[in-house]
């Protein structure tokens, strides 16, 4: 081989040895993914554990990932070493030796950062009933409405909702049928298009007739900056500050007729079945306007906490019959003595099983007092409502101050 052509071929396995590569962009790709799965399988198990828990009536404790840092470092060299041999008369007894070596190498150095989820402005937000507009907002949104409502109202005008399951598991059987029974009712009426739930604006008066000449642009800047507007008055020349607001409202369809489960849904609601538009209001309001139900047109929803609604969930929490033997959980039962099953309040709507032994196919789970708790990965209800949870614990628990950071792992 010609000196010449050997420098091509040294060149050219330069090149391949070592390419001109963006590795930054690359390890974007390579950890964003990853990261965000293993993000959501600790707040899964983090979850499943704490209802778990609460059904054993041990203590919750709910850890935030505060930061994940990583540091991506790669390390290249080529090496070509080699002899070159003046070959006369092609004198195949000295030939030319290349000599190649690389070398390729990644490493990874990540640090999480978990604070604890404590103090009084995150207990509060646990503890405090769920207002009405998150409640809507998901009911709203998509979520069935007879989901978000079994999980997050404690009374439906009225019909109670297991009230003694927001706390630790009750020594008595909690009362439940007609709140379940109007659920059903109306999810068939909802699927079949004779009632429906929706928003619709409303203004309310806020103040005496003012003259129109007494207000300013500066006053309309204002009022509309602070959620408020003008609207005419009785008197041409007068108007009223209003406030306008969206209203969660219950519509029957007045172009169907009032069919048998209608009927049976305005009389478990005390409601006279010839209105057709209901406001779903805090219960209070309901009590503050003084009205009877019977022929009112609002209907008053009674909250849960978040705290309550958690204790809710954890009552399907399957528990082994020697930890029931041995009083580690709490057996409900009925006023006769006879055992009560909590599947009959929510067993289509979210449901945790035990296990010895690890499940094959879960698709969270998490492991306590030496059993294996878990949600079946084709059980789409119970799937449906754990979302459900995590995204009504981030809506009431919102930005809340975080404890100084509790632990941080150095997982390089």
């Amino acid at each position: 081989m010609r000196p010449t052509h050997v420098r091509v071929a040294i060149l050219l396995c330069l090149v391949a040895i070592l390419p001109g590569c963006q590795f930054g962009p690359n390890a974007l790709k390579i950890g964003q993914s990853e990261y965000s799965d293993a993000l959501r399988v600790a707040t899964s198990e983090q979850m499943l554990v704490n209802l778990v828990r609460m059904r054993y009536r041990d203590l919750p404790v709910f850890l935030g990932v505060t930061s994940i840092a990583t540091q991506f470092q790669f390390d290249q060299s080529g090496d070509v070493a080699g002899t070159l041999n003046e070959n006369v008369g092609g004198d195949s007894l000295n030939p030319n030796v290349l000599q190649l070596s690389g070398r390729l190498g990644y490493s990874e150095k990540p640090t999480i950062t978990y604070s604890y989820l404590g103090g009084e402005a995150f207990l509060r937000r646990m503890l405090i009933p769920i207002p009405v507009e998150n409640i809507s907002l998901l009911a709203e949104s998509g979520w069935r409405a007879d989901r978000v409502f079994r999980l997050a109202v404690e009374s439906f005008n009225g019909l109670p909702n297991a009230p003694t399951a927001s706390g630790p598991t009750p020594q008595l059987a909690p009362e439940f049928e007609s709140f379940a029974e109007a659920m059903n009712l109306l999810q068939d009426l909802r699927a079949s298009g004779a009632v429906s739930i929706k928003f619709i604006p409303r203004r309310r008066q806020m103040s005496i007739e003012i003259p129109r000449e007494k207000v300013s642009s500066g006053d309309l800047i204002a009022a509309s900056e602070s959620g408020f507007g003008f609207a005419p008055a009785g008197n041409p020349d007068s108007v009223n500050l209003v406030a306008s607001r969206r209203v969660l409202v219950l519509q029957f369809d007045t172009s169907k007729d009032v069919d048998n489960a209608s009927r049976r849904l305005c009389e478990l609601l005390s409601v006279h079945s010839g209105q057709h538009v209901f406001d779903i209001v805090d219960q209070v309001e309901v009590d503050q306007a003084g009205a009877d139900h019977n022929g009112s047109d609002m209907v008053g929803l009674d909250a849960r906490s978040l705290m309550g609604v958690l204790y809710y969930l954890s009552q399907s929490v399957d528990v082994p019959d020697d930890h029931l033997e041995d009083g580690l959980a709490t057996q409900t039962r009925f006023a006769d003595g006879s055992a009560f099953d909590w599947s009959d309040v929510l067993g289509d709507l979210f449901h945790v099983h035990t296990s010895r032994f690890k499940p094959k196919s879960a698709a969270v789970a998490v492991k306590h007092r030496g059993r294996w708790f878990y949600i079946k990965d084709d059980d789409e209800n119970s799937k449906s409502t754990f979302s459900l949870l995590g995204q009504l614990f981030m809506l009431q628990t919102g930005e809340v101050n975080k404890s100084d950071p509790v632990l941080t792992l150095p997982v390089g």
